[in-house]
């Protein structure tokens, strides 16, 4: 609707932000251009799931954000009941592999990736819960990791956000696995950005304070109106 009003605004453009919106598509396209990301399947409503064997898992509605209709099954019975959750928000979704480790977010302003902030649900899973009720996610930043893991993860970082051909801004999820594998969960096209919002505190890390990182993003955002 901007595009067609002409009216200016920051982040991604329209396409790119459907893209990382959908995360079917967002799956495909990572697998295209070999952003590592857990293994798993799209199946819409009318389809047969229960090809899917390979627990534990992780089921969410394709469009949703804020882990809304997220959940975590560690068997057929728990599967069932989630998959069910997630097709009451809509008629297609993605189940993947749960992949143990730690939990990143990886910020991208313009062509440069954020030092790794590091998401620590004290409940033991991020959902929407832990993300928004105070006290119940420890966020560290910089995260306390090696020099070669922060390079891995800021490197995947950029491979997604090229992938979907985003733009001045964004944040993009990881896990950290045992073996040093950092696994691609999503990308978010329009991040949170409140001052205590992570890809803030990210630019904080690198003295980039509130103020002057609105102002970057406008700056990166006029670019593509050049």
């Amino acid at each position: 609707a901007f595009d067609i009003l002409g009216i200016k605004y920051t982040g991604a453009d329209y396409l790119s932000a459907a893209l990382a919106m959908d995360k079917g598509i967002t799956k495909s396209l990572f697998d295209m251009r070999k952003v590592l990301n857990p293994k798993g399947e799209i199946f819409k409503k009318d389809e047969d799931f229960n090809s899917w064997d390979i627990f534990p898992c992780v089921i969410k509605p394709c469009s949703g954000g804020s882990s809304v209709g997220i959940a975590r099954a560690d068997n057929r019975e728990e599967f069932n009941k989630a998959v069910e959750d997630a097709f009451r928000y809509e008629d297609e979704i993605v189940i993947e592999q749960f992949v143990t480790g730690r939990e990143f977010s990886v910020g991208v302003l313009g062509n440069e990736a954020l030092p790794p902030i590091e998401i620590i649900p004290t409940t033991g899973f991020y959902d929407y819960k832990a993300k928004y009720q105070a006290g119940l996610t420890i966020e560290e930043c910089p995260a306390k990791i090696t020099e070669a893991e922060d390079k891995l993860l800021r490197k995947r970082a950029m491979d997604a956000y090229r992938a979907l051909c985003l733009e001045a801004y964004a944040r993009m999820d990881f896990i950290l696995d045992e073996k040093g594998d950092a696994y691609c969960l999503e990308a978010n096209a329009l991040p949170g950005m409140t001052p205590t919002s992570l890809l803030p505190q990210e630019a904080e890390a690198v003295g980039i304070d509130y103020p002057s990182l609105c102002e970057k993003i406008v700056e990166l955002s006029l670019e593509k109106y050049k």
